[in-house]
């Protein structure tokens, strides 16, 4: 009789002990989710237009492996892109894109950001942000392209203006004063570039542009429909201000258009040719019997024609080639990147398009 009412006693506290866990768990999710805050489909970024971008206290959030060390608010909202850097002075800055404004933000201590300077770009809407050195200077370089008129100001809402879908490079030397120093519109591709990536070929920076195929596009004249401009910056220190008929400087003589990338339209499956994004790297391989070895290439993403690989090696270059390059340069210029004067073409060397197309 002992045993049976030590064994009823056991399960009992046994079973008052569950009951208080179960409760007391249910009462600790009930008060987290009535104070934390709700995510779409457990993504720990705000999602909709519900909160206030410029309210501290209204991005307090994400998940227990990051921590949030600081926020700012900025001047304006931000936007889509950021680039950060580290400057020869040692310190490190972030290039923050805005609708039509860029901030430079001092970002040594992470705890404590700190707003250096603003550049303000009215006319546009900045999508995209590059930063890149250069003999001791610095420069961004800012991609515009309209896509939500009721942001630009004047409200043009059209791609007839060229100061809304151009390609414009700042000098970012003085972080409290960002200055203009040339831009760059292409009659070749008027809607406007959609994302700009920076590399160095042999000791000269070039651009790459993505540009979004048009209606308008004519293939048959030789235009570069969802294609890449590429255009060299004869920046202070450049050999190519060196050459003769390459003016040294200042406006309209900075960003110089040499060539093009265009997709092969025969490998296509006749998808819609809208460049995304790229990068462009040098072949990483030490093997020099590889036929890639020491060559550059430029890898494109698009909606519907896949993965695009050009060769970007022999560009025209004010060192490598310079009688090329400077055809190319005063050719392009003179017909604003047209493809009847601006002939030199990346040939594409590669591509995969085995991907699942949902559309």
């Amino acid at each position: 009789m002992d045993t049976r009412m030590i064994a009823i006693g056991i399960f009992g506290i046994l079973f008052a002990s569950s009951i208080t866990v179960l409760l007391t768990g249910v009462s600790e999710e009930s008060q987290s989710s009535e104070s934390g805050v709700v995510f779409v489909a457990g993504d720990p970024l705000f999602q909709g237009e519900g909160h206030d971008h410029m309210n501290a206290s209204q991005h307090q959030a994400g998940t227990d492996n990051i921590e949030q060390l600081a926020f700012n608010p900025l001047t304006t909202p931000g936007n889509a892109e950021v680039s950060v850097a580290r400057s020869p002075d040692g310190r490190v800055y972030t290039y923050q894109a805005g609708w039509n404004d860029m901030h430079i933000v001092d970002v040594t201590n992470a705890s404590d950001p700190q707003v250096m300077g603003v550049y303000n770009d009215p006319n546009t809407q900045v999508l995209d942000v590059k930063y890149l050195e250069y003999n001791g200077n610095e420069y961004v370089i800012l991609q515009n392209q309209l896509v939500d008129s009721g942001y630009a100001d004047p409200n043009v809402g059209e791609w007839g203006d060229p100061a809304q879908v151009s390609v414009v490079l700042v000098d970012v030397t003085d972080k409290t004063n960002p200055t203009y120093v040339d831009s760059w519109y292409d009659v070749d591709h008027p809607s406007g570039p959609h994302n700009l990536y920076p590399h160095m070929i042999d000791g000269e920076w070039y651009i790459f542009v993505a540009n979004p195929d048009y209606e308008q596009c004519d293939s048959a004249l030789g235009e570069a429909c969802g294609g890449v401009t590429i255009a060299h910056l004869n920046l202070q220190g450049s050999a190519a201000r060196t050459l003769p008929g390459i003016p040294g400087s200042g406006i309209g003589h900075t960003i110089i258009k040499v060539g093009e990338y265009e997709v092969a339209w025969e490998t296509t499956r006749g998808g819609w040719i809208y460049i995304h994004d790229m990068t462009v790297q040098r072949w990483p391989g030490e093997d020099t019997e590889d036929p890639r070895y020491g060559r550059t290439f430029i890898y494109g993403s698009y909606w519907e024609a896949g993965l695009r690989i050009g060769d970007v090696t022999d560009v025209p270059h004010p060192v490598n080639s310079p009688a090329q390059y400077t055809t190319m340069a005063t050719l392009c210029k003179a017909g604003q990147g047209n493809p009847v004067m601006c002939r030199w073409r990346a040939p594409e060397v590669g591509s995969w398009m085995d991907f699942l197309d949902l559309d």
